[in-house]
């Protein structure tokens, strides 16, 4: 009996071309393959898988745990990669690996494999999840090892069936965004061709008239659209239908990869931007100033988790703890509109809301007494006024933007 591999079947070039030559390494493989928002046939995926030569091919839909275990938590820590990213493809490989591990340990399978290259993250999110979670099982990766080149796998992939046309891109899509790269995109000068987008229409075929929305927050997860009750999943599904309409959700970065390259990449994700834009208006709302700027800096920490694979970690339990925390108070209701691309915030309010009118009104002055401002600008300024008094010469002398005053 052969040795039974466990593969991350997609359907596409690189896991048809891993199927195949596992199966030429002497591995009875069986295939599995996690919808989480890929509109596709996957009866299709399956039956090819098979067609291909899989022992079994395995197709799961996990897009509702994709959305309360996953994207819930990025959407909370308020997680973009390098401020732009909404991490679609990062939050989704840890999930799958979890899956490929629970099938191999229930198989008793000593090998689980994927179709990453080596130049890219996903290899670094499916191996320390799978590791973490099966320690046992070797991790093989056909691509990888065998330096295998995008347009071979094309030549591959068409060899199997002459009327199969595959895309020169390389995209993965699931329901909180799309990524598209290789091909032109990999001229950092070019401007992305209209042909790769699905999600989003361009900003001149956008509506004119802009559509508002009112999205309700409990403890940062929107549970509500214009005073409908969704779930997590169909709140981001609708976004993402409104969204696209007008042009909202394309990004367009030059990435900087966990290996050391830098990268361009094309996102497409619009109920990710809105989301993230109508939570973090929130936060501004129902957070302290110090919480905000405490946040920021675990949000970035957070994302450069995510991105690098680390999810399955006490690093992530730690982090997961203090964004709890922060969400208590994050429960409200903002308004916003979508128009032509942007994401505008017309209004916001909370129960929690640290905003008081009356105090920040310039026409009352009810809780605020503005005696207290001439002693306040005295002991704000104390510190820089000794350091002035003492090292004034030190100062003008070292800093020659300065021009002194006599």
């Amino acid at each position: 009996m052969n040795a039974v591999a466990i593969l991350a079947y997609s359907g596409g070039l690189d896991t048809t071309l891993s199927l195949k030559k596992l199966i030429n390494d002497g591995f009875d493989v069986i295939t599995v393959t996690i919808n989480i928002g890929d509109e596709r046939d996957w009866g299709s995926v399956r039956r090819k898988a098979i067609s291909q030569g899989a022992r079994e091919a395995l197709v799961f839909d996990q897009r509702q745990e994709f959305a309360d275990d996953f994207i819930a938590h990025s959407l909370r820590g308020g997680a973009l990669y390098e401020n732009k990213y909404p991490l679609a493809t990062a939050l989704a490989r840890p999930l799958m690996a979890k899956k490929l591990a629970e099938i191999a340990l229930d198989r008793s399978a000593g090998t689980v494999a994927h179709g990453c290259s080596g130049k890219g993250n996903d290899q670094l999110r499916f191996e320390h999840t799978i590791k973490y979670l099966y320690p046992q099982v070797n991790v093989a990766a056909p691509i990888r090892e065998g330096q295998v080149k995008r347009s071979l796998s094309k030549t591959y992939q068409e060899s199997l069936d002459p009327r199969e046309s595959n895309s020169v891109y390389s995209i993965d899509e699931n329901i909180w965004g799309r990524s598209i790269e290789c091909g032109v995109l990999e001229n950092a000068w070019e401007e992305a061709p209209e042909e790769i987008y699905k999600l989003t229409k361009s900003i001149d075929k956008a509506p004119e008239e802009g559509l508002d929305v009112e999205i309700d927050f409990v403890e940062g997860l929107p549970v509500a659209l214009d005073g409908v009750a969704h779930s997590f999943l169909e709140i981001i599904e609708i976004l993402n239908n409104a969204g696209g309409r007008h042009g909202v959700g394309r990004i367009d970065m030059i990435e900087n990869r966990v290996v050391g390259i830098k990268s361009r990449e094309i996102y497409e994700a619009p109920a990710a931007v809105i989301l993230h834009t109508a939570h973090s208006e929130l936060e501004s709302l129902t957070l302290s100033k110090s919480q905000i700027r405490l946040k920021r800096v675990v949000s970035c920490e957070y994302a450069d988790l995510i991105y690098q694979g680390f999810w399955y970690t006490s690093m992530h339990k730690d982090i997961l703890t203090y964004i709890r925390s922060t969400q208590s108070a994050v429960t409200g209701k903002v308004k916003i509109r979508v128009q032509k691309g942007h994401v505008f915030v017309l209004g916001r309010q909370s129960d929690f809301s640290l905003y008081d009118q009356d105090i920040a009104s310039y026409e009352k002055f009810d809780g605020f007494d503005s005696d207290t401002a001439v002693g306040f600008i005295q002991l704000h300024g104390l510190e820089s006024s000794v350091q002035m008094r003492k090292q004034k010469e030190l100062i003008f002398s070292s800093a020659k933007i300065f021009k002194r005053l006599e």
